[in-house]
């Protein structure tokens, strides 16, 4: 059991930062946070308008950027199982999106946040990717996840990302933002939870968005980890400590960034193979599906950020001198939150995509298929 100077205990595995106690990763994975030593919270960036957001995605000033009406949905609904339908004859892991309930928040990942809000850049002993590295580290010693490790004959080392993926699921601040291949579970992430305020600030609170990427207009520049690495040996998060702004990286231009997925062989992300028509786990040593109920129906993989306050559409439309990869921006779609309701139904009616398919329980899957079988006996 963890404890504290205050008299806050746990179960879980307690982290540090010079002498703060940040959070707390409870045997479920829950992530329990003890601010008790930050009276102040910096606020986290966010669009102030659309207008504002529009200059830093392709389709800013396209009709679809803005959609208000039914009609307008339907229209781009369609637009989009067309093209995902077109790309995905020739390969399953072209397109990728990710759903935000708020069309002003920015793509920050979830170690972003607590950096960014905590201000830790001004007194933390160590760098941003410590901090993960760190995080790592502990979770190496909870029990549970040594013995899955172990059974999985993973070294030491290679199990440094497969984890950062299981956290990145169950709560943990990670440098990770979770995307996916299938468009309705972005629907489905952009509307879960999500009613209308009719307390609002800013034109931009009546939206959400949809985000999405065409991984086949960045071959060998936005890569696939696995095309990294010159064998099969996976690598440690300290890795990468010179691709954010570590190591006294300076360059206000650099846009390292990469993705993390199981869908996908070797050589496909760097052009030497071609991508596949049928979705289905690729890797021979999976990264991103070790005991993670939840990346097979979402269909998921995930953005690699290595900068401690640099979102993904900064990174994405940084190619000045000094940029390492040659990016473009990518699609947003912001839509009215008067259409959630029939966005919602369209996508559970249609393709069956709600929370308890994206969210499994096992224990209910199991009652389901109990059921059904005796009510075939009758």
């Amino acid at each position: 059991m963890a404890s504290y100077q205050d008299g806050i205990k746990s179960d879980g595995i307690l982290i540090k930062i010079n002498n703060a106690t940040l959070w707390f990763i409870e045997p479920d994975f829950q992530l329990v946070r003890h601010n008790k030593d930050f009276n102040y919270m910096a606020d986290l960036p966010i669009y102030k308008s659309l207008e504002d957001k529009k200059k830093l995605f392709a389709n800013g000033d396209n009709p679809n950027f803005i959609i208000n009406e039914k009609s307008q949905l339907d229209k781009w609904f369609v637009e989009v199982v067309d093209e995902e339908e077109s790309q995905s004859e020739k390969d399953a892991t072209a397109m990728i999106y990710r759903g935000m309930i708020e069309a002003k928040y920015k793509l920050l990942t979830s170690a972003q946040r607590v950096w960014v809000s905590n201000e830790m850049s001004q007194w933390a002993n160590k760098s941003y990717l410590e901090f993960i590295s760190d995080l790592v580290s502990n979770a190496k010693k909870n029990n549970l996840i040594k013995k899955v490790f172990d059974l999985y004959n993973y070294s030491d080392k290679e199990r440094e990302f497969p984890i950062l993926s299981l956290l990145q699921h169950y709560g943990a601040p990670t440098p990770l933002v979770d995307w996916t291949y299938n468009s309705n579970v972005a629907f489905f992430f952009a509307t879960d939870g999500l009613t209308k305020n009719e307390n609002l600030k800013e034109e931009i609170d009546n939206y959400f968005s949809i985000y999405r990427i065409n991984k086949g207009h960045y071959k060998r520049e936005f890569l696939n980890i696995i095309d990294f690495l010159p064998d099969d040996k996976y690598p440690e998060i300290l890795t990468f400590k010179d691709f954010g702004e570590d190591n006294g990286n300076v360059n206000s231009n650099s846009n390292n960034v990469f993705y993390i997925s199981d869908f996908e062989r070797k050589g496909v992300s760097a052009g030497d193979k071609k991508g596949l028509p049928q979705l289905m786990i690729r890797t021979p040593k999976p990264l991103t599906s070790v005991y993670n109920h939840n990346i097979i129906p979402q269909e998921g993989l995930f953005i690699f950020n290595p900068f401690h306050s640099k979102t993904i559409e900064e990174i994405f439309n940084q190619n000045g001198e000094g940029s390492n990869l040659i990016l473009q921006p990518f699609d947003c779609f912001n839509i009215h939150k008067d259409l959630v309701e029939y966005l919602k139904r369209k996508i559970d009616i249609r393709y069956n995509i709600n929370k308890s398919f994206t969210y499994p329980n096992l224990n209910n899957e199991a009652k389901k298929i109990k059921e059904k079988t005796l009510n075939g006996l009758i």
